[in-house]
């Protein structure tokens, strides 16, 4: 799928950057069940999300009626499920608007350099809630661009509490980066504990995610802290 002449995702990898930044976050979280998707349009996103119980809820807000429609065409299933709702909108306007608490995941399919969406984004999460968003490539990009990449996640979230893991992609030459935060007392090692994780990486026949590609993404980033700082 090309949007604006941009390979946006293929059949090749895309199961490696959907499980990645859907299962990490949804993971870390002790019992998500109401799921905000901002961006994901396309229906990547929304489809490993709802392969976990328990859910109530998952909320897509894209912008691009286009692609939703296109979308709907090729995953009819899954548009049809009465859990999905779809708001086309502006991201940072629903977000504004949103009640406090009212999500458990946000899970952002785009990269933002503004901390005013990750405020709001903050506010609305509930006590354990956890986010996960598109970042760069920091092996292809320089010091301050993936700076600004995660920048306001660390400001609202604090450096401590926002880590960055890389994927590798097809589509994005090589590699690229998401980032995952959450707030006080959020405990990643003892959510996604490895009973847990890998049963349902087995029952759901996942290609690449896995307990300790999950942990992983918590280790790595203690150097990326140090250097983007």
């Amino acid at each position: 799928m090309w949007l604006d002449d941009v390979l946006n995702v293929q059949e090749r990898d895309e199961f490696v950057y959907h499980e990645m930044i859907s299962h990490v976050p949804m993971m870390t979280h002790p019992d998500p069940k109401r799921v905000l998707i901002v961006g994901g349009g396309d229906g990547g996103v929304a489809t490993e999300v709802m392969k976990h119980p328990g859910l109530e809820k998952v909320t897509v807000v894209e912008i691009d009626e286009d692609l939703v429609n296109q979308s709907r065409k090729q995953m009819e299933e899954l548009f049809s499920d009465s859990r999905l709702e779809v708001v086309l909108s502006n991201a940072a306007e629903y977000v504004k608007t949103a009640k406090d608490n009212s999500f458990d995941v946000i899970i952002i399919d785009y990269t933002y350099e503004s901390d005013l969406i990750m405020k709001d984004c903050n506010r609305i999460l509930a006590s354990n809630g956890v986010l996960t968003s598109q970042s760069v490539a920091p092996m292809r990009q320089d010091k301050e661009v993936v700076r600004r990449s995660i920048a306001p996640m660390q400001d609202v979230f604090t450096k401590e509490r926002t880590f960055l893991y890389l994927i590798p992609t097809d589509t994005q030459n090589g590699q690229t980066a998401l980032a995952c935060c959450f707030k006080e007392g959020v405990h990643p090692e003892e959510n996604a504990n490895r009973e847990r994780v890998e049963r349902f990486r087995k029952e759901k026949k996942l290609k690449y995610y896995n307990y300790g590609i999950h942990m992983g993404a918590f280790e790595l980033p203690n150097y990326y802290r140090e250097t983007i700082s």
